[in-house]
């Protein structure tokens, strides 16, 4: 009985020493789980920019271009400002309305040029005002034809105002990134005569891509600068063209009146 006894009291303690055997795993298990987890976090949170990093990071780009790149910069915050304010222009002018065309061309042929002046004055397009200052010359017993080439001209210039400065930008930026590009290849050259038998590949790679970076950010100032300049001449010609159709009309009609 007494062998019975002991066998049950060591089979117990057996058990006893494997749940804490379990238990301690379990822990480690844990600490290791929790510390691989703390790791990620940090990582995460190393890999997240602090606050204003998008400005810190043309400190570098500055550095490695050199005073090409500060042009180049400038000329980009000018042609976004020219873009911005080409954009505003013609939406204030609303090119694309011409609902009131219609009303005004027919008063104008039955005889109403008061109330044709009163569509087109309440009306800020380019087109309208071209019209308006016929219909106004002709109240006045002046030439309609002279006034609305007048006035036609003088809103065409406006409506084309700055494109030349675009158009300067988007030929000089490549030309400025170009000029980098040959200045930096200069000087990593001249490092790797310098170095002489203690030639490192490396000197010469660092410098070609240095040198490289002119003419990337030379493009990427060059691009938008054309593509928005081709964009804003195209409505231009589209203005035009329904301004010829509708001052040829006008004056068919104030030529009856």
């Amino acid at each position: 009985m007494d062998d019975v006894t002991s066998s049950g009291a060591e089979a117990s303690a057996e058990n006893a020493e494997e749940a804490v055997n379990a238990a301690e795993g379990a822990v480690e298990g844990a600490a290791e789980a929790a510390e691989g987890a703390a790791q990620a976090a940090g990582d995460a949170a190393a890999s997240i920019p602090a606050d204003g990093g998008g400005l810190l990071d043309l400190v570098p780009l500055v550095d490695k271009g050199g005073p090409i790149v500060v042009i180049l910069i400038i000329l980009s915050v000018f042609s976004l400002a020219v873009i911005l304010l080409k954009v505003v222009q013609f939406w204030r002018a609303g090119l694309s309305r011409k609902a009131f065309l219609e009303p005004a061309l027919d008063k104008a042929s039955a005889g109403k040029l008061d109330e044709a002046a009163d569509i087109l004055r309440k009306h800020r397009s380019p087109i309208a005002r071209v019209l308006l200052a016929g219909v106004e010359a002709k109240r006045n017993g002046m030439q309609p034809a002279e006034e609305m080439a007048r006035v036609g001209g003088n809103e065409l210039g406006a409506l084309q105002g700055y494109f030349r400065w675009l158009e300067v930008i988007g030929n000089i930026s490549p030309l400025l990134g170009l000029l980098g590009t040959v200045i930096g290849m200069i000087e990593a050259f001249q490092q790797l005569e310098a170095a002489g038998n203690r030639v490192d590949p490396a000197i010469l790679s660092g410098g070609i891509w240095e040198a490289l970076l002119t003419t990337a950010v030379g493009l990427a100032v060059a691009i938008p600068a054309i593509g928005a300049l081709n964009l804003f001449e195209n409505r231009v010609d589209q203005v035009r063209l329904r301004l010829r159709d509708a001052t040829g009309r006008m004056l068919a009609i104030l030529k009856l009146v």
